[in-house]
């Protein structure tokens, strides 16, 4: 009968692993005491020639068959390998989409930059262009119609100073509102000139505030002149021939603008 120097398991004759343990090295019969138990010494088995029979944990004796390994080192490796080569697999997947999400998002802004832009007709000659500053338009058309009041006035109490005085020494708040009426026509002409309106709108809004500008101007010229001393007629002349051609140049773009 064979033991296990291993465990001491009895073994049948011409086994060669420890159906106990798994080893499969240096089986020896026991050296005297009991079949079946292999004597220790100090916790060892002993060998057929009197030596501590080899222990499972320790360094077996030269030539002795090496057990075999656990696969599970290996099989762990290999799965971690494959684990890494997924996700390197995934990232590189990740990183195509991206770039070609990229590509096709600048193609697009290039087509759209690219796409022929709508041609923009022009209003034909019968065509009347629409006035784009509307409100400022209005505005304007408004207050040449307040200044054309306002010079008349200021005429028709001219005329009722003169009905009773000879000259304009005593008129000073009389020649103040012909100066105010006067510039009041002046800024009104650079309004004027300033609206994004047809040019030829602009043009002819802006003749007439001209004109109220030189009507205004006789006026004032003339009481000016009589409170020096001097003719008032020849600044009321100026002023008269300016208010019938504001008056033919009014009904004319009357009746074209408003």
């Amino acid at each position: 009968m064979q033991y296990c120097s291993n465990c001491g398991t009895a073994l049948p004759e011409g086994t060669d692993v420890c159906q106990n343990c798994g080893q499969g090295v240096n089986l020896v019969k026991p050296m005297g005491g009991a079949a079946g138990h292999v004597p220790a010494q100090g916790g060892q088995g002993l060998s057929a020639q009197g030596g501590a029979a080899w222990r499972q944990g320790s360094q077996p004796p030269l030539g002795t068959p090496m057990p075999p390994r656990s696969s599970g080192d290996s099989s762990g490796k290999t799965g971690l390998l494959i684990g890494c080569g997924i996700l390197l697999v995934l990232g590189v997947f990740v990183l195509v989409l991206g770039g070609l999400g990229i590509y096709f998002y600048n193609a697009s802004d290039d087509d759209k930059s690219a796409a022929p832009k709508t041609m923009q007709t022009q209003p034909s000659a019968k065509e009347t262009p629409k006035v784009q500053d509307s409100a400022a338009w209005n505005d304007l058309v408004r207050e040449k119609d307040e200044i054309d009041i306002a010079i008349g006035e200021v005429a028709s109490r001219a005329n009722q100073h003169l009905s009773r005085y000879p000259n304009f020494r005593n008129a000073a708040g009389l020649m103040n509102d012909a100066r105010y009426a006067m510039e009041r026509a002046q800024r009104a002409e650079s309004r004027a000139s300033a609206l994004d309106v047809d040019p030829a709108r602009r043009n002819a809004l802006r003749a007439l505030f001209a004109i109220e500008v030189k009507r205004a101007q006789g006026l004032y010229k003339g009481m000016v002149d009589s409170s020096n001393g001097g003719d008032y007629s020849y600044g009321f002349s100026d002023g008269t021939t300016a208010s019938y051609a504001f008056d033919e140049a009014n009904a004319q773009f009357n009746s074209l603008y408003k």
